[in-house]
């Protein structure tokens, strides 16, 4: 005799567990209004993640403002499965998911969402390794020749950092890895310990991953 309700029960939960992701709070739906994002797209989002922010573009003179796409907080350590999720869900429309920060367990990763490419993202977050006097310019010229020599997808880039995966991978990592390290000392300085090591993580990986101190 308990047999249904407990089973009404048990259904209730699964619903309620599958929606619950998605749903968007007033704020997150003032928001995609704002940005002017299709609702059904932003709960696919969020479905990956906990919270939904407006995303902030660096300005050339390194101020803030914002920018027409949405910020995914997902729970700590779950930054790049989220990313994985949303870039399957999003497959087929205009937008493009792109990690922002991996808090590496401290803390809650963040996955933006815009309807721009990886050139386009970059764009917004605007990178640069300033401390090595290479502004924004300067790393696209160079991610630009890379792009074109090994064909990057863009896992994700905040200012001071970014990760590409390689379409068409380095024939000889060891002398990639050089290069990278006179573009980017702080990978190995502050990194890995060695070039030959930074060789190995990327073969490993099939990325590139640039980070100024």
């Amino acid at each position: 005799m308990f047999v249904k309700p407990i089973l009404l029960l048990t259904l209730a939960l699964m619903v309620g567990c599958n929606v619950t992701g998605s749903e968007l709070s007033p704020q997150e739906e003032a928001l995609i209004a704002t940005v002017k994002m299709e609702r059904g797209m932003a709960a696919k989002a969020k479905s990956s993640g906990v919270s939904i922010e407006r995303l902030t573009a660096v300005t050339p003179d390194y101020h803030e403002a914002p920018a027409d796409g949405i910020v995914v907080n997902t729970r700590p350590k779950r930054g790049r499965v989220a990313l994985a999720e949303m870039r399957d869900r999003l497959a087929g429309t205009p937008y493009r998911a792109y990690l922002l920060d991996d808090a590496f367990g401290t803390g809650p990763d963040k996955v933006a969402v815009v309807k721009r490419d990886d050139y386009g993202y970059l764009a917004i977050v605007r990178t640069d390794g300033i401390n090595h006097d290479l502004d924004h310019s300067k790393v696209m010229e160079r991610y630009k020749r890379w792009d074109a020599k090994y064909g990057l997808k863009l896992v994700g880039a905040g200012q001071d950092w970014l990760e590409a995966e390689f379409r068409n991978p380095p024939g000889d990592w060891l002398a990639f890895a050089k290069e990278v390290y006179e573009f980017c000392p702080d990978v190995v300085d502050q990194g890995t310990g060695e070039v030959s090591v930074l060789a190995k993580e990327m073969e490993k990986s099939n990325t590139v991953y640039l980070w100024w101190d």
